[in-house]
Formats: C-alpha cells, structure tokens, sequence
C-alpha cells in the first residue's frame, strides 16, 4: 500500500503544469528536433541574467559544482537540475530507509511515485530559491526586486522541469537532466580546451592556445604539465583516461548460467556491472550540494557557533565561498593537482565521501528503480530462462541473483566514486564527475538514437524486439 507521503504529495500536481505523453511514437526526426529544442532552450536561459540583481553582489556558494547541476551563476539557469535532483534524492532516502512503502513494480505505485516526484521538484524550486534570497547570494535585496527574483527563479526551475519531462515522457531522447549536463559538460571542456582569456601564469586559460603561446615565446612546454586551478596537461591526459576508463567500465557485464525450458539449451546471460548507470553520481553531487547550502546559510547567520562549524565553516575569497571545516570541508571537489597536494586531509575526506556516498546511492537505486534481482528473476521467467540447479520458482532464482546483483552495485557505485574522485585530485576539465556523466550520458543517447534509427530502416526489428 503506497504510503501516507506520496498521496500527500501526488494531489499537488493538479496545480502545476504537466507534459502530455506522445499519442503514437514520434519518428526519429520528431524526437531529434525535440531534444535540439530542449538544449537550446537551456543554452538560452543560461545566457539570460536574472533580472533585478547586480551581476557582482553576492557570492557563489555552488561553484565548485555547478557542471553537475547543470546550473550557471546569475542566469536563469541559476538552479539548474538542482531542485529535481534533490526532490528525488529525498524521496530515494525515505525510500531506501523504509519510512516510505513504494513498490515500483506497481502501476498505481509507480504513477504515485511519479507524481510525487514533480511535487518534490517544485517544492525544492521554491525552497531552494527562498534559501537563494534569503541567504543573501545576490546581495541585498528590496521587497520588489525580492519578488521580482523569486518569480524568476520559479518561473525558470518549472520551465526545466517540464523540458526534463517532456523528453522522458518520449518526446526526445535521453532526459532533460542528462542534456543539461551534457551541454554544461561539453561547455565546460571547450572552454579549457580553447579559452583566449590570460591566466595569471602570463599563458591563455586554454591549454591549446597556452600550448601554441608557449612555442611561440620559447617557453618549456613544462610550465603547462602543472598549473594552479587553471587548464594543464596532467587535466587533459586525466580527461581522455577518464573517458577510456568509464567506456571500459560499460563494457563490462556479469554473466549468469542459464537455461531454457523450451528447447534445453544453456548459455550465458549477461547482466550490466555498472548497474545504476550514472545515477549515484548525479545524487551525490546533489547531496553534496545541499550540505554546502545549508552549511553555508547557517554560518552567515550563526558564524563562529561550534554545533554549526561541525556542519561546515566557511571563508569568502575573491568572491567565492571556501569552506573551512566540518563536514562541507569534504564535499567540495579538489581544484587539481596543486590544490590537493596543498589540501591533502581534504583532498582525502572529498575522495572517502565521493566513495561512500556512490556506495549508498548505488544499492538503493538498485532496489528502488526496479532493476534488482525481481526484475532480473522476472525478466528470466518471462523468457522461459531458469538457472541450472535452481528451481523455476521467483522466490529461488530472486535467492540466487540478490547476492550477486547487490555485490555487482556496491562495487560499480565504489569503482565511480573512486574514479571521479581521482579524477577531480588530478584535475579533470570538468570535473571527474563531469567527465563521468557526459561519457555515459553520450553512450547511452548513441545507442537509443542508434536503435530508433535500425527500427525506422528496418521495420520488421520492431516487431522482433518489442513483440508489435
């Protein structure tokens, strides 16, 4: 039986706007035309400020994490993918701690969980823009511009939150957070690549146009392998091994001895290693968001307090908010190699909490999305697949697979963790998350796109795949 939370929560949708789900399948024209609509229309509200505010008042507490909630400072984009993510994000918590009963395998239940997942989503836009406000990251503010920002803010969050629908909802491809992250990505490596603004090193911040710089003035291309908090070499060999890292990751499948019951034939099932895809990073980049949130507006209320600075202490420099202790110390992504070696503890309680944190989410998603040992057991008994040794009942084969699957989950949320992690310690453009999410967000929009297009030439695969 659903819980109380969710049909508390779902009614709240009849009040905020929704996406319609495509009457038949669009074509793969439709979908591609959707999906370059809804990046475009991100790109334009990340390049329009917000009205009402003064572009250098205040300071940018998420900076250090804006390519994971696909977010840019001052724009309408402000909020980015934040309040989605942190709206599912608490509601997996209370799921994967049992204070709420959701069977996802349920129709009524899942339609529930959806529901509530928007209304998490908008509540999250509407307190995450009064903490915005009233936090004082744009300054000081009068009653008017207050109003003014805030109906921004929630205009802009719930215009993202119907573009992420409507993709999800079949009109495009992917989702509208793997988008927005991937054009917040793709941005964010150009301009390492290939930025013409001077370094306070006397080289361009690009390390392609520093490279060129370097020759011309007879430089030692030594002076770009390490740099401080700016594009360098280490950062560019990090993001291509990265990159061949998580595709390699991908790759990778457990195998399970099956067997069919129609015609006794036994081979191997394969089963994804990396079961909860890029979803632990995404959540624990919204965690570690919100930990610098509330840390950082409780210390501007209640600075120097002790139970406060347990949760984080913080220091502005240059316009930027450093956290200085307690637990936001750790969540704050190193700023490369320099910067690590020069906050080793940090460096090393960021890469812990990175690793623990993709742990959790891993083997909660697992079981919460769906695509656990039921699912497998299903999906087996539905093909007429049994596993030798193993009566052909749910209960045993759910028995035999749940160590396996839960084991496989524990150790890809570890292994992304520690490879993002790393990836950040070495100073990754865009961040080892980043390079994360953009790889396994490109994987996966070339094989659906790869797909449409095989069932679009050849029709007959439809009916071989989908049974229609």
């Amino acid at each position: 039986m659903p819980s109380a939370i969710l049909k508390v929560l779902a009614p709240l949708n009849r009040f905020i706007p929704t996406v319609k789900k495509p009457e038949r399948d669009p074509g793969l024209r439709t979908k591609v035309l959707w999906t370059i609509i809804a990046i475009v229309i991100y790109m334009v509200m990340s390049n329009i400020p917000i009205y009402g505010i003064q572009k250098e008042a205040g300071i940018d507490v998420f900076w250090t994490l804006r390519v994971i909630l696909a977010s840019k400072r001052g724009t309408l984009a402000e909020l980015g993918i934040g309040p989605i993510v942190t709206g599912g994000l608490v509601l997996q918590i209370l799921a994967g701690s049992r204070m709420i009963d959701v069977d996802l395998t349920d129709p009524e239940d899942r339609r529930l969980f959806d529901a509530a997942n928007r209304a998490m989503a908008i509540i999250m836009t509407i307190f995450e823009s009064l903490v915005y406000i009233m936090g004082g990251y744009y300054g000081s503010l009068g009653l008017r511009e207050t109003i003014l920002v805030f109906v921004q803010l929630l205009f802009a969050g719930v215009v993202i939150i119907l573009l992420d629908e409507m993709v999800q909802k079949g009109w495009g491809f992917g989702s509208g957070i793997s988008l927005f992250i991937l054009a917040g990505v793709a941005n964010r490596i150009t301009w390492s690549l290939f930025s013409p603004i001077m370094g306070q090193d006397g080289l361009y911040q690009g390390i392609i146009p520093a490279m060129f710089q370097a020759l011309l003035e007879g430089r030692s291309l030594i002076d770009l392998v390490v740099r401080y908090q700016l594009p360098d070499i280490i950062g560019l060999v990090t993001t291509f091994g990265i990159a061949i890292i998580i595709i390699y990751l991908e790759t990778m499948t457990i195998e399970i001895p099956v067997e069919s019951s129609l015609y006794r034939v036994r081979f191997r099932y394969p089963l994804k290693f990396m079961f909860s895809s890029n979803i632990p990073v995404i959540l624990s980049g919204a965690l570690f968001a919100n930990i610098m949130l509330i840390s950082q507006l409780l210390w501007s209320r209640y600075p120097g307090n002790f139970y406060v600075s347990l949760v984080g202490s913080w220091a502005v420099v240059n316009n930027r908010p450093i956290p200085t202790g307690g637990l936001a110390y750790f969540t704050m992504p190193p700023q490369g190699i320099l910067w690590s070696t020069a906050h080793v503890y940090q460096s090393l309680g960021y890469l812990v909490m990175m690793i623990l944190s993709c742990y959790f989410f891993a083997v909660t998603w697992t079981e919460i999305a769906g695509i656990g040992a039921e699912s497998v057991a299903d999906q087996l008994l539905a093909s007429k697949l049994g596993i030798p040794g193993i009566r052909r009942t749910k209960s045993k084969i759910v028995e035999f697979l749940k160590p396996q699957i839960t084991t496989a989950a524990a150790l890809s949320g570890m292994l992304i963790g520690l490879v993002a992690g790393v990836a950040d310690i070495l100073g990754a453009y865009a961040t080892g998350s980043g390079i994360l999410l953009a790889v396994d967000i490109l994987k996966g929009l070339y094989e659906e796109i790869a797909t449409k297009y095989a069932e679009e030439m050849t029709p007959g695969l439809r009916g071989f795949f989908f049974g229609k």
